[in-house]
């Protein structure tokens, strides 16, 4: 009996040891289970710490590049941007170059349509003179003198004209005296009607009438003396001379083909994007800073005939200008 009684003490201290045992060992293994964690859970602050500092460091170095950046494009605009301002100079540059080409297309089609309208050209007007050599300037005054004392209103039917001026001429050098082809004169003065819707038989200036016969003036007559004759006609259907008496001779030199096609050619209000131009009238070929109303004299005319924007004759293309 006391046998089994101390067998089974014996296992009942041996099975308590062994749970002690057993207890120690986990609340070992526990702390070490909570000294790691612990351990982790600094790495991983400390990782963080890490971290943060590092970023920092980049944000830092960001900072310090995008200064430097800055710095740099403040103080290099032009390099910086060379590319841009290369590329925008060769673009302005084509563009004016196009726009330049486009003006001048429509200066030589207006220029075209004035040369193509002229009803008798310049070798036709040098014909019409040679064969009219013996129609000098004092055979020219004297029918101006005799158109006037006809025509003492300014004004007289083409027909009319003619049957005066073929009587003054016959009674200077008799019946062989006659303006020589006389068609070119008819074919100008047919143009230049119809221009302002008028015909033959309607009554029109003597100037205009005086100034067409002016084109059959002998080749070998100067410009001063063409000048002072269309003087002459002006001052015997009025006593002063005005601008706008000028106007009016002009616009019958150009209906009469007399001035050359590249001084008739004006810039026209349209500038952009291409610049327009049109055929000038006389109000816009005389360069004259006044009114209307101004007395003109042989010398100013003889300035404005021979300007640039009128260009009589072609006498803007000789540098001398004999006096008047």
């Amino acid at each position: 009996m006391r046998f089994i009684q101390s067998c089974t003490f014996r296992l009942i201290y041996s099975s308590k040891i062994l749970q002690r045992n057993k207890l120690n060992v986990a609340v070992k293994s526990f702390r070490s289970f909570s000294n790691v964690v612990h351990e982790a859970g600094t790495l991983n602050k400390e990782a963080e710490i890490r971290q943060k500092q590092e970023k920092k460091a980049e944000e830092k170095k960001e900072e310090k590049k995008e200064e430097k950046k800055g710095g740099k494009d403040d103080g290099n605009v032009f390099l910086n941007n060379i590319g841009t301002i290369f590329l925008t100079g060769i673009s302005l540059v084509v563009l004016s170059l196009v726009r330049s080409s486009y003006g001048t297309s429509n200066r030589d089609r207006i220029r075209d349509e004035v040369e193509e309208d002229a009803i008798i050209d310049p070798l036709e007007i040098d014909d019409l003179r040679v064969a009219n050599s013996d129609l000098s300037p004092e055979v020219f005054k004297a029918i101006i003198k005799d158109v006037f004392q006809e025509f003492p209103e300014g004004v007289a039917k083409f027909e009319d004209f003619v049957r005066v001026v073929r009587g003054t001429m016959k009674n200077l050098k008799g019946d062989g005296f006659t303006i020589e082809l006389g068609h070119l004169i008819d074919r100008v003065v047919d143009y230049a009607l119809n221009r302002h819707q008028k015909k033959r038989n309607d009554e029109v200036s003597l100037l205009f009438l005086l100034t067409t016969l002016s084109l059959a003036i002998d080749i070998d007559a100067s410009v001063s003396e063409r000048i002072r004759l269309l003087y002459e006609v002006m001052k015997a259907e009025k006593e002063t001379v005005t601008l706008e008496d000028v106007e009016k001779l002009v616009g019958y030199l150009q209906d009469t083909c007399q001035l050359t096609p590249d001084s008739q050619v004006m810039k026209g209000e349209t500038a952009y994007p291409i610049q327009e131009y049109k055929r000038g009238c006389p109000e816009d070929l005389i360069a004259f800073d006044g009114n209307r109303n101004d007395s003109i004299d042989i010398q100013m005319l003889s300035d404005i005939l021979r300007s640039k924007s009128v260009c009589a004759w072609g006498e803007c293309y000789f540098r001398k200008k004999p006096p008047i």
